[in-house]
């Protein structure tokens, strides 16, 4: 008998359940989140524009993506820990995350090169790509699993629950993408220059206060599914992992 689906119904209830823990450890997981993303966001700000040669643009593009890797990884390590009622020790997650940090980053710039051009190619299978490796990077920080191991892992919890993946976390990244994208035409049409402090003082503040709430999501979702797919026992599992609280 196959575990039960994440229906959408069941989606909205991790959506829901992600921004009860967002609210509650806002400022934790932005703590685990601000060196990395002020990183990458200067990183894409001063390198990644029109007026750099292709070749810097792409290097820079690549250095923000292995960035926003450790990013998204020691924050998610932050809301599994907290979603277990443990505090969260930031240097012990930040030691843990280290030890991971090739698998974490390989596996991660894969997974967003392939979600990328799914969605150059026909636009849904870059949707498929973010349902399928939504896993990525909390197996590869969770469970200590490698590049091949947390995109086969990945893939086996996503399956049969691809849609209530896409509803949420698909919908959140779809929001995030288009006010990432709308924010700098605001910012012309309002007259403010292009390399001033605002627009990177917006550039990174937007960010901000998403990905505490992407990394929540994800971690509440990986934990649902686990669940469904193996009755998921919180005290064993906790008692094998590596500590990071």
């Amino acid at each position: 008998m196959s575990p039960p689906a994440v229906s959408v119904r069941t989606a909205i209830d991790v959506v829901d359940r992600a921004l009860v823990l967002t609210k509650r450890h806002f400022w934790t997981l932005l703590r685990l989140a601000v060196i990395p993303l002020l990183a990458a966001t200067g990183v894409g700000y001063w390198y990644g524009g029109v007026g750099h040669p292709p070749l810097i643009r792409a290097l820079a593009a690549l250095a923000a993506y292995s960035l926003y890797a450790i990013l998204y990884a020691v924050t998610i390590l932050g809301a599994w820990t907290l979603l277990h009622g443990q505090a969260v020790d930031v240097a012990a997650a930040w030691y843990l995350v280290y030890q991971r940090s090739p698998s974490i980053v390989v596996a991660f710039v894969l997974k967003m090169a392939l979600v990328l051009l799914g969605i150059v190619a026909l636009v849904l299978p870059g949707f498929y790509f973010v349902a399928i490796y939504f896993a990525v990077p909390a197996v590869n920080v969770v469970e200590g699993l490698g590049v091949r191991g947390s995109l086969v892992r990945s893939r086996a919890l996503a399956r049969g629950s691809m849609l209530g993946i896409i509803v949420s976390i698909g919908g959140v990244w779809v929001l995030a993408i288009v006010a990432a994208n709308l924010l700098p035409v605001i910012l012309t049409r309002l007259g403010v220059p292009h390399g001033t402090p605002l627009r990177f003082v917006v550039a990174m503040l937007w960010p901000a206060l998403v990905v505490p709430f992407q990394c929540a999501l994800a971690a509440v979702m990986y934990l649902e599914l686990r669940v469904r797919r193996e009755g998921y026992d919180l005290e064993q599992v906790m008692s094998s992992m590596p500590s990071a609280a």
